[in-house]
This record gives C-alpha cells, structure tokens and sequence, in this order.
C-alpha cells in the first residue's frame, strides 16, 4: 500500500518508518530540506514541498494514496490549509494530528474522522499502566468495552477460572496461554500456574473491579 506523512516532527519520522518497516511504500513530506534530507533513506520517497499549497498536493497525486496523516505540529494555520486542500481532493484515509482542543474541534467541523492526540494518547496509556501494572495489554472496543491481556495474579494460583467468574461475573474469558498451548476454554479440572497469559474482556467498571481485587490479593 502507499502511504503519505505531511510533517516530520517525531511523531510523523515515527510514522513514516514504522510504515516503510511494514513494507508499504511511503512518502514523506516537509517544507523543511534536512527533515527531507534526515528520512530519505529511511522511505520510499521523501520530498521537499509546502503542502499547504493545493497545486502541490494535486501534483502530488495524494488523492490516490491509501492513506494520507498530516503531523503538522504547532503550525495551526498550516495544518488546516493543508487538510482544507486533502479534503477538497477527495483523500479518502486521511488521519490528521490535533495540537489542542480547539484544533480538534476545527477539524471536526471540517469533517476529519480520524483525528489523534500522540501526546495525550500516550498520557493516557502510560498512567493507566503505572495505575494498572498487572495489564499488560489492552484494546478499546468502542462503548467502554476493553480486551485486556494479564498475568494471573499470585493469589490465583491453583485455583480455577470458575472462581474468579464467581466474583466477577461481568469479566468474559476470551483465552489463556500456557507456554506454547492456547485455551479457548478451559476444561474440568483447569488451575491456574504461574507463567500463565490470560485475555479476557468487559466493561470499565468490571475491569476495574477485577484489579482492585488483584492489589488487594483477593480472587
């Protein structure tokens, strides 16, 4: 797939590579001639242009990448003319990152859909982990439903899955692996070891339940 990265700050450089390592052609593009230069060897293509210019990005050809994010930092002006010129193309994909609350606002209004906040995103991820130290992982589904991945806990320890579902009757088990085998049920006689990796899944308030029932070294 081609992908385009309109800004280079980290986040953007970030993207641009990550992309590229998954084996997607990538086009990489600032105004400023050493973020271009620093990328070029990193990317399919890197290119030095103002893309707040519609001619340039009809020039181009955005409009037929699978995929365009602007990362335009702190340059609000640039960052919407940009997106202005993206959305008159008709760029279907388009991710844009949002400096602020009023930027965010401005580009919902214009009628971006996928509008990011890296720096809160990130905020959020690393305070529920130092809050939540026992999940490993975790997926927003939509609706304030969560897939998490934990390790059983200590206290869990030869006792089976029916006794935490006892205590917790809102937490779905969605599987368990224990060294190379996957379980996606758990059968009779089935008791928890160490080494243990658990996914399960539920609403925020259930799963917040579970872990304070976890630092409370209770099932």
């Amino acid at each position: 797939m081609q992908f385009a990265i309109v800004g280079l700050g980290v986040f953007g450089i970030t993207c641009a590579r990550e992309l590229e390592k998954l084996g997607n052609q990538v086009l990489a593009i600032d105004i400023d001639e050493k973020l271009v230069d620093d990328i070029s060897e990193y990317v399919t293509r890197a290119v030095i242009a103002d893309a707040t210019d519609k001619d340039t990005i009809e020039e181009l050809d955005l409009a037929s990448f699978d995929g365009v994010l602007v990362s335009i930092g702190d340059n609000l002006e640039a960052s919407l003319l940009c997106t202005l010129n993206l959305l008159s193309l008709n760029v279907q994909n388009l991710w844009v990152k949002a400096k602020t609350d009023s930027h965010h606002q401005i580009l919902q209004s214009l009628g971006v859909k996928n509008i990011i906040h890296p720096e809160q995103d990130m905020g959020v991820r690393i305070a529920q982990k130092m809050n939540y130290p026992m999940v490993k992982q975790y997926m927003a589904l939509g609706d304030e439903q969560f897939l998490v991945r934990l390790d059983p806990p200590e206290q869990w320890r030869g006792h089976p899955w029916s006794d935490v579902q006892h205590n917790h009757p809102d937490i779905i088990f969605i599987m368990l692996k224990r060294n190379q085998q996957i379980f996606n049920q758990l059968p009779d006689g089935f008791f928890f070891q160490g080494g243990d990796k658990l996914v399960v899944g539920g609403d925020t308030q259930a799963l917040r339940r579970l872990a304070k029932a976890i630092r409370q070294t209770a099932i």
